[in-house]
């Protein structure tokens, strides 16, 4: 495996690769493309088959596997192990939960730069940029980072996932790397699943409903659950919707929450402020829905409805479930 390669990490759940590595995966090969480099999956998991599968259909020209159960400092040490020998250049990881953990303390061990929740990252012969927003997103700031290997963490939702390339296949290199006792400091002694926590897990979600100051109240969110139930979808509100009480933070969609690029994106009651805009821009189908014609959402909508959305709303949830039968 040649130097100067651009390694994706692959974090799983239940075996299958979160749509962020997806996502990081097909941006990696993008940038592999026209070069010497090649896109690298990084695979840690006793079991990592089913991800290897989907890490080549996305775009990867080699698989790196380490079968050991994932643990942040774990996987931090191994990470600085297979640094050493295959010296990449760039590696990029999911702005999650556990990513976001993976990532610091994989700074330290490779004494690697990091930039933090990219939207971007560039290649050019000046080397490479890393883009993120500042200022509310009212700003796109450069990073450089001058030495590799270099990190990079990207929120999910960020790049847009294309159509796998079914059948696709490559290289699989299968690594072992003992950790010491004293690497691992944490233990998972069992998992508790938290419903709520999982209703708000948006950024994987194919259809969003989205609720703004324009909805009025918490109780005014309640037609949107319905309607959400109805299309099987989730509900995701604006800045604005979290800020007055009316649902949490967990689902807030924007640059200041979570990036989202869901196959429809309904807004009720949003004007469209950058920031919110910013994080949804990359759904394919977006239906605005707002009293004010001059909203700017309407502006990045494909379908706009200038109308109240306590009639729109309902409307919409009787005629799906009649339509459903």
């Amino acid at each position: 495996m040649s130097k100067q390669n651009i390694w994706v990490f692959f974090e799983l759940s239940d075996g299958r690769p979160k749509r962020v590595c997806l996502e990081m995966m097909q941006k990696a090969k993008e940038l592999a493309e026209g070069s010497s480099e090649k896109a690298v999956a990084v695979i840690i998991d006793p079991e990592p088959e089913e991800a290897a599968r989907a890490a080549f259909e996305y775009g990867a020209d080699q698989v790196l596997t380490v079968r050991q159960k994932f643990f942040f400092e774990s996987a931090a040490y191994i990470l600085e192990k297979l640094a050493e020998k295959y010296e990449p250049r760039i590696v990029m990881i999911g702005a999650t939960t556990e990513g976001r953990d993976l990532a610091a303390a994989a700074s330290v061990r490779l004494h690697a730069g990091i930039a933090s929740e990219c939207t971007d990252v560039v290649i050019t012969g000046s080397g490479v940029f890393w883009i993120r927003p500042s200022y509310d997103g009212k700003l796109n700031t450069n990073i450089s980072i001058e030495e590799a290997p270099m990190i990079g963490t990207f929120k999910p939702g960020i790049f847009r996932l294309g159509e796998p390339a079914v059948g696709r296949n490559g290289e699989t290199v299968e690594e072992t790397v003992d950790v010491p006792a004293g690497v691992l400091l944490t233990q998972l002694l069992g998992f508790t699943p938290d419903d709520e926590l999982t209703k708000a897990n948006i950024e994987d979600a194919e259809i969003i409903i989205a609720g703004g100051r324009g909805v009025g109240s918490r109780e005014g969110f309640d037609q949107l659950y319905e309607l959400a139930a109805a299309l099987g979808g989730s509900v995701g509100a604006s800045r604005a919707a979290v800020d007055e009480g009316w649902i949490g933070k967990d689902y807030q969609i924007g640059i200041t929450g979570k990036t989202v690029a869901p196959r429809l994106y309904i807004g009720f009651g949003i004007s469209g402020a950058l920031p919110h805009v910013n994080g949804m821009k990359e759904s394919d189908i977006i239906v605005a829905v707002n009293t004010d014609p001059n909203a700017p959402i309407f502006s990045v909508a494909n379908y706009g409805i200038v109308a109240d959305l306590n009639i729109i709303c309902p409307a919409l949830t009787r005629k799906i479930l009649e339509m459903k039968g």
